[in-house]
């Protein structure tokens, strides 16, 4: 099941995302929407969701009323609930630039939405959908997860060890594989083996400095000379592809 949530606190404007929506939304059988009118009530609900399904997309208006903003529940949800599609909808250009700095998939006036949604969620949606397919079941102490690729942010494993270590977004997790068996096995262009006891999610790296790859959650990488060369050069063609895939549509 998709799962589009729209947050927005006025009614007769829920109404009308909800419609823009489902003329799109009709020719996938599996998509739902959702609709809140707060941020308070969604990260609620939220809690009572297995992880993973508490929503693929969301649709964000800018302007909430009382307690959280739109633009704080951006940033809620980028931290929360990493590399879900976020769209803001606002009736002011004037949030345009700090919507992106929140790294938002999109930026949308709401009088420009019969224009611009349509191609923009068609887009998302077959993006996170395959996405949604892309996960592994892994262990930890309290149990077996499911952990989406989007949510792997680097595997290594230890001289001699014989267990993998992957550390996502939702803590540490372990799998007894090798790495490049493992790399064979995720067949994803985002996993890149930096040397032969790591392997990163380029989805996830947030800056490198000088031969230290900085990663999500504070995870850092040191590599030798040649290494971070290479890693550079993987880095920078991962990034323009994924930004040329990604253009706003107008």
């Amino acid at each position: 099941m998709f799962k589009i949530v729209i947050v927005d606190d006025d009614r007769q404007m829920q109404a009308i995302i909800r419609d823009k929506i489902k003329e799109k939304t009709d020719a996938f059988r599996d998509a739902k929407i959702q609709i809140f009118s707060s941020a308070e009530a969604f990260l609620a609900e939220a809690k009572q969701e297995e992880h993973g399904e508490e929503g693929d997309l969301f649709f964000v208006d800018i302007e909430l009323g009382d307690g959280i903003t739109g633009l704080e529940f951006g940033r809620i949800l980028r931290k929360k609930y990493p590399n879900r599609g976020l769209v803001f909808l606002t009736s002011h250009k004037e949030f345009a630039m700090e919507s992106y700095e929140i790294e938002a998939d999109q930026y949308i006036l709401k009088e420009q939405m019969d224009k611009r949604l349509p191609g923009i969620l068609e887009k998302l949606m077959y993006r996170l959908g395959a996405e949604r397919n892309q996960y592994r079941m892994l262990r930890n102490e309290d149990g077996e997860q499911k952990i989406y690729f989007r949510e792997m942010i680097c595997i290594h494993k230890r001289k001699m060890g014989k267990y993998a270590e992957f550390e996502t977004f939702q803590g540490t997790f372990r799998e007894r594989i090798s790495l490049d068996r493992l790399l064979e096995e995720l067949d994803s262009k985002e996993f890149f083996l930096a040397d032969r006891s790591n392997i990163i999610n380029l989805r996830n790296v947030q800056s490198i400095r000088d031969n230290v790859i900085c990663l999500e959650e504070g995870h850092t990488l040191e590599l030798n000379q040649y290494r971070i060369e290479a890693a550079k050069k993987r880095i920078e063609a991962y990034w323009r592809e994924r930004i040329w895939n990604e253009q706003p549509t107008s």
